[in-house]
């Protein structure tokens, strides 16, 4: 049965670039996000025309706007990105709409005005609640603005609402990330995204470290913090659905209703459609990602109603592959009767030698018909993954 598309909007505006950022971000200005929201209306329309069928419109059920900052510009223009979708698709009534907020963006009277144009998902990205924490990643928002935002989203009557928080910050120890742990349990939001630091190359504190003004987190201590955050979460009352993600239980032991139905199409191998600049984009059989410079997308999108830089087509074993290691990614894992039925491929007989090698490293677990991570493999994810590509 054909998956349910989902919608990717991508906003790259930003105060300021954050210290281990590697998204593609700019600097907000405002005459040139006005002509940039122009641009993606343009490429949802054309996008939208180009997925009909017969003159049925493309069934989706989540938009997701990402950035950057998507919560810096005007909730007019937000509510004319939802509005462009929902003429240009067949937008689900049920539909999660969400939208990534940072703190020290956010105008309280945006919230009211989100939330009738279509937003019912909010994501919070906190990253601390210490601010010492949040100056050295270059955060444009301090921890009382985190609260605060927290506060005004239950005011305005969000009731899905999500946290981004960062473990493993150089010189942060065990007990400063307790202390960010416990916030955000008390806080009880619907969702977290608690991840583990990742040092990329070309962001500033890659280059700090490089050059010694930031000390190299410590692997084994990043490793403490994650069995923290999985132990802490649990017993307050979540569900681990992914390496990195929790969700809220409200009746045990039933799956939560507030997992991420749109980032779980990105684990499950289901489509999405990105529009804006840098936005990457998958069908089932091609991957394709948009122009990354802003300027460069407004005007080839204004031009041919398209902003593709590059596609790439997907071979049965691209997508095997693939849809192997993103799905050892849910806790799940992956059903292995179900994979070789969506891809003719026997997971034990293709990958025996290895699952063996893995398996008695503690990293993955085979039971019967399913193939998933243990707790070890999920810290050590990326040593399992490399094994697939």
């Amino acid at each position: 049965m054909p998956k349910t598309a989902g919608i990717y909007i991508h906003i790259p505006f930003c105060e300021r670039k954050c210290t281990y950022c590697n998204f593609n971000t700019t600097d907000f200005d405002s005459p040139l996000s006005a002509d940039y929201v122009q641009a993606v209306l343009a490429e949802i329309v054309h996008t939208g025309e180009r997925l009909s069928l017969d003159s049925h419109k493309l069934a989706a059920d989540t938009i997701f706007f990402g950035g950057g900052t998507p919560s810096i510009i005007t909730a007019e223009q937000i509510r004319s990105l939802i509005c462009a979708c929902n003429d240009s698709f067949n937008i689900a009534a049920d539909s999660e709409v969400t939208i990534e907020i940072n703190p020290g963006t956010l105008e309280p009277g945006k919230l009211r005005d989100w939330k009738s144009a279509g937003i019912n998902r909010a994501s919070v990205g906190v990253q601390s609640f210490r601010d010492d924490e949040l100056v050295k990643l270059s955060r444009t928002h301090s921890a009382s603005q985190a609260r605060a935002t927290v506060a005004a989203l239950r005011n305005a009557g969000f009731n899905n609402i999500s946290l981004d928080l960062i473990a493993g910050l150089p010189e942060q120890s065990l007990e400063d990330w307790r202390l960010n742990l416990d916030e955000a349990l008390r806080i009880r939001p619907e969702h977290l995204s608690l991840y583990l630091l990742e040092i990329k190359e070309g962001t500033q504190l890659f280059a700090q470290i490089k050059r010694n003004q930031r000390a190299r987190p410590d692997d084994d201590l990043a490793g403490d913090m994650y069995t923290m955050i999985c132990e802490a979460a649990g017993e307050a009352g979540y569900e681990q659905y992914e390496i990195s993600n929790f969700a809220l239980r409200t009746v045990e032991p039933s799956e939560s209703p507030f997992r991420s139905k749109h980032n779980l199409k990105y684990w499950t191998g289901a489509p999405f459609y990105g529009m804006g600049c840098g936005a990457h984009s998958y069908n089932g059989r091609s991957r394709w990602v948009n122009i990354a410079k802003t300027e460069n997308y407004i005007e080839a999108v204004m031009t041919t109603g398209r902003g593709i830089a590059e596609q790439h087509d997907l071979s049965n074993e691209d997508n095997a592959a693939e849809a192997l290691f993103m799905g050892l990614r849910l806790n799940e894992g992956i059903s292995l009767d179900a994979f070789s039925a969506d891809y003719g491929v026997s997971v034990i007989e293709t990958y025996g030698p290895e699952l063996e090698r893995l398996s008695e490293s503690g990293l993955v677990e085979i039971e019967p018909g399913r193939l998933k991570l243990t707790h070890r493999g999920r810290l050590l994810s990326n040593e399992v993954f490399v094994t697939f590509v």
